[in-house]
């Protein structure tokens, strides 16, 4: 797909706002197709047989599927602040679509009649000539969830492809379902219950036992190495009120640019006070203008998020470069994870059978308290994995523990995975840590 194209979704895309990004994955021997499905709104559709996946895109897909048509399907969940309806959102996108594609032409399939998982559905079809390279399709799918929550299917292929293309994204279409909402409820209201009563079980004494004086990651994605991590877990006896403390340091290199951070979070024994500080610097280099032959300078920036929390009263303050927001939150009155207990706690995790645990927390990518699921499955030898959605509409992190609690391997949607490993080989691979 060329880049036009791209820059065209993320226009159409744009009107809506608050998008959310998920993940799902099929359990391993399944017979059936393998499905896909988000924890926000209970969504699932049939994956399109021998397709490639992606997980949390540039654009906010929740997952895009490259078939072997071959063509780009892409599914999205739009937020608005005010009631939508189908025609609008259709005629909103024809407009922006015309406006950077004038010659679009509309194809037949644009008038058949939708259904979205028994819900009325609208549908865009566009044919987009092309002298430079070949025509291409763009087509949408959109039905409503609920009057302020919109899906959108999206279809991306050459205008050659587009007969067995259509074929593909019309059965997904036709595979999609939607949960009942009370069923949902009911779902986390379970797992909040069951987060609460285990939370509640585990003591101070058991936290100081699991802690990890120190671990080292490798940071690597498509099998190359990219960064490093390590976690030091301690016991803050001293501390006035006595906790326990984390702290990670991480650098990535991504290209010619290195991301260096460093994160310092404390939570009181008792659970009543919590307090954290994430600094983050990129560097990049970059060439002087009046020596271009001298080797480049890195140049830095940086952004850095603390947290304090004080009983139920917790207030976060985002730096970045260019401003500083402060957000102020009030803890629900819901069983709540601490970042302490975030990254300690799944060590603790009961794992001798299959156990469901969710819990309210602050997230710090997306800056907000949102309810953290996990899902535990118990692995030959005592091992034990843990399927970790940070927000019910991120992507799970997938991670694997030895039978003392020890994080083994843990694998982000965006293929990147940290392994354990020991200092020696880190320098071997880096050189001074």
């Amino acid at each position: 797909m060329n880049v036009p194209r791209i820059l065209c979704t993320c226009m159409l895309l744009g009107v809506f706002l608050l998008p959310g990004q998920t993940y799902g994955q099929a359990a391993e021997g399944e017979a059936e197709p393998i499905r896909w499905s988000e924890q926000a709104y209970g969504m699932s559709l049939e994956v399109p047989a021998g397709s490639g996946q992606v997980e949390q895109t540039d654009d906010g897909a929740l997952v895009k599927f490259l078939t072997q048509d071959p063509s780009t399907i892409s599914v999205y969940i739009r937020r608005s602040q005010t009631d939508l309806n189908l025609p609008g959102v259709k005629d909103k996108a024809i407009g922006e679509f015309g406006f950077i594609y004038p010659s679009a032409v509309t194809l037949a399939q644009d008038s058949e009649p939708v259904t979205v998982a028994t819900r009325a559905g609208l549908g865009l079809f566009m044919l987009v000539p092309d002298d430079k390279e070949s025509d291409w399709v763009f087509g949408q799918v959109y039905t409503l969830i609920d009057p302020t929550t919109l899906a959108i299917f999206q279809l991306d292929c050459d205008a050659s492809d587009f007969d067995a293309a259509n074929q593909t994204f019309q059965a997904m279409i036709r595979s999609v379902r939607l949960a009942d909402p009370i069923e949902l409820d009911r779902v986390r209201t379970k797992r909040i219950d069951a987060g609460r009563a285990w939370l509640e079980s585990i003591k101070s004494e058991q936290v100081k036992s699991a802690l990890i004086p120190e671990q080292w990651l490798r940071i690597t994605q498509g099998g190359e190495d990219i960064g490093y991590m390590r976690i030091r877990q301690h016991d803050e006896a001293e501390h006035v009120p006595p906790g326990t403390g984390v702290a990670i340091r991480s650098h990535i290199v991504e290209g010619t640019s290195a991301y260096d951070a460093e994160g310092k979070f404390f939570e009181a024994d008792d659970r009543s006070v919590e307090f954290w500080t994430i600094t983050t610097t990129l560097r990049t280099p970059q060439e002087s203008p009046h020596h271009p032959t001298a080797p480049p300078q890195p140049t830095t920036r940086d952004w850095r998020q603390t947290g304090l929390r004080d009983g139920n009263a917790m207030e976060v303050s985002q730096e970045t470069p260019s401003s500083i927001k402060k957000l102020p939150w009030k803890i629900p009155p819901y069983v709540y994870l601490s970042q302490v207990n975030q990254y300690v706690m799944p060590a603790l995790f009961p794992h001798s059978e299959p156990t469901e645990l969710a819990f309210y927390g602050f997230h710090q990518n997306t800056q907000k308290l949102s309810l953290r699921t996990y899902r535990i499955e118990p692995l030959p030898g005592g091992s034990y994995r843990v399927y970790e959605r940070p927000t019910p509409d991120r992507a799970e992190q997938v991670q694997t523990y030895s039978p003392t609690g020890r994080l083994i391997e843990r694998r982000m949607p965006d293929g990147r995975v940290y392994l354990a490993t020991t200092p020696q080989e880190l320098k071997r691979i880096w050189g001074a840590l």
